[in-house]
């Protein structure tokens, strides 16, 4: 995983300082190995689309299967409405191959992210003493720029493809007055 431009932290001994991504905001730019080959590169791969993003904890943990899971339920219809979807984690290829074979997942999955690299330029909280990223999930709009974010301390607490769509739907029926929200003000 390799994360290019500003990575919104300092690092400080023993400390990492980083802060939430904020509403409005560009998604910032990332990079890592793509299950079939390949980068996977955030968040021009999904510009053009609302786009969610999640990182999920890894494979072996059952609250990010069912997540993925829902997600490679909900494409068709996630898509019908023009959202892609893209998840990664610290996983090697070889876990990460296993679960989409097993989970049937029908979207880009990265593999083997820097879990400080990426909390650091997203804010992403990593967990202590063992080093994989807790569960974050991002919207963004068609131009890569934060809609919501999730961020998850712990197992529970994680973006569900009903409530991205609901949201979407609602962006979409409401264009004309989110033109005034603080976020697209932001832009």
């Amino acid at each position: 995983m390799t994360v290019m431009g500003d990575t919104r932290a300092k690092v400080m001994p023993n400390t990492l300082l980083h802060s939430r991504l904020q509403n409005g905001v560009r998604f910032p730019n990332l990079s890592t190995a793509a299950v079939g080959g390949g980068e996977m590169l955030l968040p021009s791969d999904v510009e053009g689309s609302y786009a969610v993003i999640l990182f999920y904890r890894g494979a072996w943990c059952p609250y990010c299967r069912a997540q993925l899971a829902a997600f490679a339920r909900a494409r068709e219809s996630l898509k019908a409405i023009g959202i892609e979807i893209v998840a990664l984690s610290v996983d090697d290829e070889a876990t990460t191959n296993a679960l989409v074979a097993k989970l049937r997942l029908n979207f880009p999955i990265g593999f083997g992210a820097k879990a400080d690299e990426i909390a650091a330029a997203t804010g992403a909280y990593v967990a202590d003493g063992f080093g994989y990223l807790q569960s974050t999930g991002f919207v963004l709009d068609r131009s890569g720029r934060v809609l919501t974010a999730v961020y998850s301390s712990g197992a529970i607490g994680r973006l569900l493809p009903d409530d991205v769509a609901g949201f979407v739907r609602y962006l979409e029926s409401h264009a004309d007055a989110a033109a005034t929200t603080p976020a697209d003000v932001a832009r």
